[in-house]
């Protein structure tokens, strides 16, 4: 535990004195009343609980990739990635603290895209099932975490980690449905989406916001859960065969 709260004290303190890593919040109210403005051009007020929740799931989505993706990749050039690996904790610990960190921070986006909304078009929202978004945000954020370590091992395994980083946006983004809900997508491409957390997450999130009672919230959590759960363990097999391979081969700094 005190590895884990080191890596996260560690990552917030290289955030603060780099906001412009966090571009995603200086964008996201123009993402914000971008999605607004059409909906409410077309007469269509009752989706703003769908303008409001898009721009902050994008926020979270893409400091997964470009921040908390790159946390191994960054050591690696500065030069620091053996150490890193020598140091007595677990390594996992620190990852794990470090993008831990990265996701609570990008929770701020929720709060950032709701004042947008209420600033300049008057809209407030009231979550109708509070239970149900406080936990859906958990499972929302945990998997989250457990899709960036499996990047980060990802990205240390290319050269090129930016083309992942901007092919995997609006795919993702479109297959998790953060806009408009999958159930409208057409049917062949509904299965596929259904194996990205994100596309549980932001239903959840929409019904727990609009809808007092929220069918099967728990089934569809733990779905969340059990995605998350998947992607973490094959993030960790993949970590601990990479460093192993590295150390035998005397190669950290170039794996």
């Amino acid at each position: 535990m005190r590895v884990f709260l080191a890596g996260a004290v560690l990552q917030s303190r290289m955030l603060l004195r780099r906001p412009f890593d966090m571009i995603i919040f200086f964008t996201l109210p123009l993402q914000t009343a971008g999605f607004l403005s059409i909906f409410r051009y077309a007469g269509r007020s009752d989706l703003d609980v769908y303008a409001l929740m898009a721009p902050a799931l994008i926020a979270l989505w893409q400091m997964a990739l470009s921040i908390s993706g790159e946390i191994i990749v960054t050591e690696r050039n500065n030069q620091s990635l053996e150490s890193f690996i020598a140091a007595p904790g677990s390594i996992a610990a620190l990852l794990i603290g470090r993008i831990s960190a990265v996701t609570l921070i990008s929770m701020f986006g929720f709060i950032e895209s709701v004042f947008t909304g209420w600033l300049f078009f008057d809209v407030t929202i009231s979550i109708a099932a509070p239970g149900v978004f406080v936990v859906s945000m958990f499972t929302a954020a945990s998997a989250t975490t457990a899709t960036a370590i499996l990047m980060s091992v990802v990205f240390i395994r290319t050269r090129s980690p930016r083309i992942f980083q901007n092919s995997l946006s609006y795919p993702f983004y479109l297959l998790g449905g953060v806009l408009a809900p999958v159930a409208l997508y057409p049917v062949w491409i509904q299965p596929l989406s259904s194996l990205v957390f994100l596309s549980w997450s932001a239903d959840l999130l929409r019904d727990a916001a609009s809808h007092a009672i929220v069918p099967n919230w728990e089934l569809r959590n733990l779905i969340v859960l059990a995605l998350g759960v998947i992607t973490f363990l094959v993030g960790r097999i993949m970590l601990h065969a990479t460093l192993l391979k590295a150390r035998r081969e005397g190669k950290v700094g170039v794996v």
